[in-house]
């Protein structure tokens, strides 16, 4: 697996302790979590199958996008770029954004749609954010229609730190955290507490 922050068959010391500090959960309730968790995994990794499992079990995530959610999710979740999800990756992730204080998951909304990793949003990926934005709000998200144009203009005013059509994480995350409905219409895991 090469995960960096542990054995993906043991819960890490590091893991315990960012979600304990991220979420304000006991040292207990953590490991309660990875024994749920782990207990569905093969051998210490995760499935899209088996992921979206938990999500539909486990949090209060709109089942009709859980499957979406996941396809996302799947790269984020996947610290090491192995390929794979384990059980300390998915566990950081899962209960950042089931559990996690608002801006853990504003970050992690962040990076579903970073697709490359640069700390921005630009060019492709503000129009694939537009476009999954529409499909939620009843568009086709083909990106032809007028609503998905009108969606990039609106989104790209709101970010104070707009430089070229490029959304810097530190301006989205402040932009996000300043303003509900838009984090509502962005974020699949506002709501989740």
């Amino acid at each position: 697996m090469g995960n960096k922050n542990g054995s993906s068959e043991t819960l890490s010391n590091e893991t315990i302790t960012l979600l304990m500090q991220k979420t304000g959960m006991p040292k207990y309730e953590v490991e309660l979590w990875y024994k749920a968790i782990s207990d569905r995994s093969s051998k210490g990794t995760l499935s899209k199958k088996q992921m979206i499992s938990i999500y539909k079990d486990m949090s209060d995530l709109d089942s009709t996008r859980i499957s979406d959610v996941v396809d996302a999710l799947e790269k984020v979740f996947d610290e090491d770029n192995s390929g794979s999800v384990d059980v300390n990756e998915f566990m950081r992730g899962f209960i950042l954004t089931t559990k996690g204080d608002l801006e853990s998951k504003i970050d992690y909304t962040f990076r579903l749609y970073d697709e490359n990793n640069d700390n921005k949003i630009s060019g492709e990926e503000i129009r694939k954010m537009a476009n999954a934005i529409t499909r939620m709000l009843g568009g086709n998200g083909t990106g032809s229609d007028e609503a998905c144009c009108a969606i990039i203009h609106q989104f790209l005013k709101q970010f104070t730190g707009n430089h070229n059509g490029v959304i810097h994480r530190h301006d989205f995350i402040e932009t996000v955290m300043q303003n509900r409905e838009l984090l509502s219409v962005l974020s699949p895991f506002y709501g989740i507490d």
